[in-house]
């Protein structure tokens, strides 16, 4: 590996790691739950749909069933959502968010995308730029799950997205036009201009 390279890949081990660290710096001050991350994910997303299958749920935030569940299980038992069978289908479950969730997910509007703050020491073009070399490593990893149908699942999040007023803007910014509010990028896994997936962390 040629010198750059190495330098470029402890640069990038040493931003994932800041970036956790700022993570749960905010939850230790006491700021509630991150909209990029697990149960925030989760909390953004029914601000948008009230209502909505919990197999939806899992396919548009590209969890497991099992990581899902337990997220639910936690979110529930704070009050903030409820599970109960579908009326339509019994074997389906259906999660609802609560007046108390939907406080929780208003908070999220209250505070600045963290990730975008720090993207103010680059100018336009620098941001540009920077953003197709992400686009670049990021289809670089995706080639190494050829199982994923990442555009089919990018399709999707678009149609949902577009089925309820949300546009798409630039990775990690606020979406646009998003009749429920503008909650920001809130999807871990989620698109930008782009359209390039997001890989999901649960908490």
């Amino acid at each position: 590996m040629s010198e750059i390279k190495t330098t470029v890949a402890e640069q990038l081990q040493q931003l994932q790691m800041l970036m956790h660290r700022t993570a749960l710096h905010g939850f230790a001050g006491g700021r509630g739950r991150n909209p990029h991350r697990g149960q925030g994910r989760i909390l953004a997303l029914l601000k948008i749909k009230p209502e909505i299958s919990q197999r939806e749920l899992t396919y548009l935030l590209n969890m497991s069933k099992q990581s899902l569940a337990e997220l639910l299980a936690k979110l529930e038992k704070s009050g903030y959502v409820t599970r109960k069978p579908s009326e339509d289908d019994k074997r389906a479950v259906t999660v609802a968010l609560t007046e108390e969730g939907a406080a929780a997910a208003n908070g999220f509007d209250d505070e600045a995308p963290e990730a975008a703050a720090m993207l103010d020491c680059l100018d336009e073009d620098e941001l540009a730029a920077f953003s197709g070399y992400l686009a670049r490593v990021i289809k670089k990893y995706e080639e190494r799950f050829p199982d994923e149908d990442f555009e089919e699942r990018r399709r999707m999040m678009e149609a949902f997205m577009s089925r309820h007023g949300c546009g798409f803007g630039h990775r990690g910014e606020r979406f646009a036009d998003c009749r429920h509010d503008r909650g920001d990028g809130f999807f871990g896994c989620g698109h930008g201009r782009h359209g390039h997936m997001r890989y999901c962390s649960t908490d």
